[in-house]
């Protein structure tokens, strides 16, 4: 018996000696935080947390679109280890065995739990948490006309023609599915701290994605006529066609133009709605972390937060992600450590999302499992500059149709090698020079002075994805 108390005495100790993990996870959150330099956006909370934590300012998804990012986030591993390539592959359907990063802490003695979009939208991971995932898909809309409509998923979008693009009635915050969902979170966080095991605790918001619906309190923190329009509402000059997305999914709500420009004031009125729904989202996560410090937990635990792609507000002329340029596949990314010495810090490395896996049962002290695709970036956290910056790079992926585009992001300059899916031969190149072309305006691949940045970004790109 005294043999029983001591074991349990210690398993106790290790408990408490381990830090919790917050993951907080954000649906389309391109960078245009003020945190990223985007003065314009109100982000006070999140701009709290790159305050305290190390922010990449280079950080990269691998493909952007929900589903796949999300299923390598989730594991660890890239797009072509876990074959998913659309949102309607679960990761479980090609790597049954896999070991999530959630179910990897429950392993080793978390509690673990889950609430809102963790994986692509209805799917789910039992074996990943403690207890069932907290998912509302109703609550989409909170205007009396449009209540208890849903906008269409996975494919379905057929009755996006009835309900507006977006909404901002005078409503609590509680009024939409995220508010919902932060407050169950919020009920959990102050049982988890209650008790002595670690906890994983991981809130996924579904906003800013559409419909960009948010409480009327946040569209009255911008003024509309001064909010900024995208500077390239154009197609990359010398890029195929197929490196930009026709997805029509914003176009199939009421009152969107099926085809051609966005007129200006309503193009205007959707770059607010998304505004309002950032700041919106920003609010719930002050709460969250309001919670947390209440619960005394916050200097033990260790915060994550991200965004599993980034979103074209007009960029290039698209209202999606599905590419692989700079708009969509850079993502905000931002971990903060209690422990760490050196708050406020930002790295310029280029580093991937599949990294966070590793990163934090890294700095959980948890043994890294050996299969992952992602890279441990504590050695970041501890200091930003521990890494040559100038030398990483970061891979992302897009299909579309017959084509693969592979991309690689090195210091300067964004290439993508598009290749035939069955044949495997190159069909185009696309170089993108950040020096001089940060919004990816013009394809410089077949510029003459070029010629040894373009036989670098290949070299890097070949690593990954080797010519056949």
């Amino acid at each position: 018996m005294k043999i029983f108390y001591y074991l349990l005495a210690l398993s106790l100790s290790l408990f408490a000696e381990r830090p919790n993990v917050l993951i907080i996870g954000i649906d389309d959150l391109r960078t245009e935080l003020n945190c990223y330099g985007a003065t314009h956006i109100h982000s006070p909370n999140i701009d709290r947390l790159a305050s305290e934590g190390t922010l990449f300012e280079r950080a990269y998804c691998q493909y952007a679109i929900c589903g796949p990012s999300r299923s390598s986030m989730f594991t660890g591993l890239r797009p072509d280890t876990v074959k998913a390539y659309n949102n309607k592959t679960h990761f479980r359907d090609t790597q049954p065995n896999a070991i999530s990063l959630a179910q990897h802490f429950k392993n080793n003695g978390y509690a673990t739990y889950g609430f809102g979009k963790v994986l692509h939208n209805t799917h789910r991971d039992e074996r990943s948490w403690t207890e069932p995932q907290h998912y509302l898909i109703e609550k989409q809309y909170a205007s009396s006309e449009f209540e208890g409509k849903t906008a269409g998923i996975d494919g379905i979008h057929t009755t996006n023609g009835l309900i507006p693009l977006y909404e901002g009635p005078d409503v609590p915050d509680d009024a939409y599915r995220d508010g919902v969902g932060n407050q169950a979170a919020i009920s959990k966080l102050k049982a988890a701290t209650d008790s002595r095991q670690p906890f994983l605790l991981f809130m996924g918001y579904h906003k800013p994605h559409t419909p960009f619906n948010a409480p009327k309190k946040y569209w009255d923190l911008y003024d509309r006529e001064s909010l900024p329009l995208a500077a390239n509402p154009f197609s990359p000059q010398g890029s195929p066609d197929y490196a930009s997305s026709p997805w029509r999914y914003v176009r199939s709500f009421k009152g969107i133009p099926k085809e051609g420009p966005m007129p200006g004031d309503l193009a205007r009125e959707t770059r607010h709605a998304y505004f309002a729904c950032v700041s919106y989202i920003d609010s719930l996560i002050g709460d969250l972390l309001n919670a947390l410090d209440a619960s005394g937990e916050r200097d033990n635990t260790i915060i994550a937060l991200w965004s599993d792609h980034g979103y074209q507000l007009g960029d290039h002329g698209m209202w999606c992600k599905h590419t692989n340029f700079e708009t969509s596949t850079r993502i905000p990314f931002i971990i903060i450590d209690p422990r760490s010495q050196k708050p406020g810090q930002r790295s310029n490395a280029r580093v991937e999302l599949i990294d966070m896996y590793p990163t934090l049962a890294d700095m959980a002290g948890l043994p890294l499992p050996k299969n992952l695709d992602g890279k441990s970036l504590k050695p970041l956290i501890k200091d930003a500059q521990a890494w040559d910056d100038k030398q990483t790079v970061a891979y992302s992926q897009f299909r579309r149709g017959g084509k693969h585009g592979f991309s690689v992001r090195t210091e300067n300059f964004r290439y993508t090698e598009w290749r035939d899916a069955n044949k495997g031969s190159v069909d185009a190149q696309e170089l993108y020079d950040h020096r001089s072309d940060p919004s990816e305006n013009i394809n410089v691949a077949n510029a003459p002075g070029l010629q040894f940045e373009l036989l670098y970004a290949q070299q890097r790109l070949h690593e990954l994805w080797p010519l056949k």
